[in-house]
């Protein structure tokens, strides 16, 4: 069990770390705090895919999905990140954080714990991520969200459950370039 005195230190030790290792463990110092409060942050959006691809994609802030956005504020604030717009920004380690949903868009069952030292993280599950980077590569016409989509596609092609990627579909334009990314994962294989 860790406190905010502690955690506050644990923070601080962080301060001439690489940018990928702060974020990764503000999001584990963060997290424990916020289990302490029975709720569970999990890691979305750009620091999720910098995770999947081993530090390959680099994003400029933490995205957490959590139920429990008073006591994240608090906790935050407790921990000497500053409110600005949307965002929480701790001046010291350069760290900015984010909250932009309190539901998981994506199954709570695919999540995935990654160790972080004495700590873990939870990660939005590798089938959600990559069908999130679908959707803006189709709908917002995105370059970088099909590149980092299909590369996310191609390294866990093994593993990845497509029966529930297919499954989650919306239109199809998404199953066309789902399509795509499957056809030509097989051609780079090769």
């Amino acid at each position: 069990m860790i406190n905010i005195d502690k955690a506050k230190e644990s923070l601080f030790a962080l301060k001439n770390k690489p940018k990928f290792e702060r974020m990764l463990h503000t999001a584990a110092i963060f997290t424990e705090l916020m289990e302490q409060q029975n709720i569970e942050p999990i890691i979305v959006g750009g620091l999720s895919v910098e995770i999947y691809s081993l530090n390959g994609y680099t994003t400029h802030d933490i995205d957490f999905v959590l139920d429990g956005y008073d006591k994240a504020n608090d906790i935050l604030h407790s921990l000497g990140f500053e409110k600005i717009g949307k965002d929480w920004f701790h001046p010291e380690i350069g760290v900015s954080v984010e909250i932009p949903d309190n539901y998981l868009a994506g199954d709570y069952g695919k999540v995935t714990t990654v160790p972080v030292g004495k700590r873990k993280v939870n990660v939005i599950g590798i089938e959600d991520i990559i069908l999130d980077r679908l959707r803006a590569a189709v709908h917002w016409k995105s370059a970088q969200d099909r590149e980092w989509g299909f590369r996310l596609f191609l390294m866990y092609m093994e593993d990845i459950d497509l029966d529930y990627m297919e499954s989650k579909l919306e239109t199809p334009t998404e199953k066309i370039e789902l399509d795509h990314w499957r056809n030509e994962a097989k051609y780079e294989k090769e």
